[in-house]
């Protein structure tokens, strides 16, 4: 007796969106499991650290209604290896299955599906619709800031936040690690119940930008935010985030007011410049020395074991001659979140925060990097 039918591509499809969440190195052999329910004419896999869950809504030829709980490496290792064919599942007596593809036939061990985690409870009707194009666009543009420190748990996640400025929303993301800060806004786009900030933890983040950047042209995705998780509903996916708790810094109060040296450059000059020169930049501290004169800037870095690099370019600059090091990596990381042809840095002195932004952005856009110095 056949309980489900199931295309090999979309099986395929929904066990390798689970493969970041399901099947990481746990203590509980549950967790590395996905669930799965078949009803009416779709099988729902769901997976979950307990930190993040995902589920997936994929289309199939269910006979019989039915629930398991499997191995998602092990499954997603056998689907990957089978013929391009329909995959027949039948439910065995001691939560085994059994499954079939052409002639290749598979019994897989299972646990009982009633001791899986649920994931929690949702109200379809909350979700705020917004641009899924313009969701991971703001992801790609402050992701690469946020810290990876375990001692600085609540610095490993993306502020959420509504603006309000002249009357018009916006919806900010921020993310810091103490030593630089992404920000960016969107004009005219409002998420409910992210009014005071909250947090979404940067793996969750990642697994969403995974999603989105799977999900061709533009569209929709649904967001909602309780007080304990952030729901994000891309298509038949679903996303389940546990929030962070504590406080984000006041990045407000970081961001130098007073940066009165700007130079404007071409920013696919400036990034090759960075990337030649610090190859020659120590590991660990990554310097590279920017010693600016009118129109021009020299990059300079130095290795003690292998030598030193240098290399100059054209900027537009009138002010006086300064000298100001920077980590290499993170002003590389910063340029590669702009998607403008130029870039404004502004620098106020050798101590002082750095700020990068894009030359002239679209009106409904705002984006900058604030990049602490180093001594070199």
């Amino acid at each position: 007796m056949i309980h489900i039918e199931i295309e090999k591509k979309e099986l395929l499809k929904g066990l390798s969106l689970m493969q970041g969440i399901a099947g990481r190195k746990t203590t509980l052999p549950i967790l590395s499991h996905i669930y799965m329910e078949w009803k009416k004419n779709s099988l729902f896999l769901t997976g979950t650290d307990l930190e993040t869950g995902i589920q997936e809504e994929l289309s199939a030829t269910v006979h019989e209604e039915g629930k398991a709980s499997i191995s998602s490496k092990k499954l997603y290792e056998i689907v990957r290896e089978l013929p391009e064919q329909t995959i027949q599942i039948h439910k065995k007596e001691n939560h085994w299955i059994h499954l079939k593809c052409g002639k290749s036939v598979f019994n897989i061990a299972g646990l009982d599906p009633e001791e899986f985690p649920s994931l929690p409870v949702w109200q379809e009707n909350s979700f705020s619709v917004v641009s899924t194009r313009m969701i991971r666009e703001m992801i790609e543009r402050t992701v690469f800031a946020a810290s990876n420190e375990d001692s600085r748990y609540h610095l490993n996640g993306i502020l959420f936040t509504q603006q309000k400025a002249e009357g018009k929303e916006s919806l900010r993301m921020v993310a810091t690690d103490g030593h630089r800060l992404s920000l960016v806004d969107r004009e005219g786009q409002v998420i409910r119940g992210v009014e005071k900030g909250i947090i979404v933890p940067k793996k969750g983040i990642l697994e969403i930008k995974k999603i989105v950047g799977d999900k061709e042209g533009e569209g929709e995705m649904g967001v909602y935010f309780d007080n304990t998780h952030a729901f994000f509903k891309m298509g038949k996916s679903l996303m389940v985030i546990r929030l962070i708790e504590g406080e984000f810094p006041e990045y407000d109060q970081v961001i130098p007011k007073n940066n009165d040296k700007k130079l404007k450059m071409g920013k696919e000059m400036i990034y090759g410049s960075l990337r030649r020169v610090s190859t020659m930049a120590s590991e660990r501290a990554e310097g590279v020395k920017l010693s600016l004169k009118k129109n021009s800037m020299e990059l300079s870095s130095y290795h003690q074991d292998f030598g030193d690099a240098k290399e100059d370019i054209d900027i537009q600059y009138e002010g006086p001659p300064i000298e100001i090091g920077f980590n290499a990596r993170y002003l590389i990381e910063a340029l590669q979140s702009f998607d403008t042809e130029e870039i404004l840095i502004e620098l106020k002195d050798e101590g002082s925060p750095g700020i990068i932004r894009p030359h002239s952005p679209p009106a409904s856009s705002h984006q900058l990097c604030i990049i602490m110095p180093m001594r070199i």
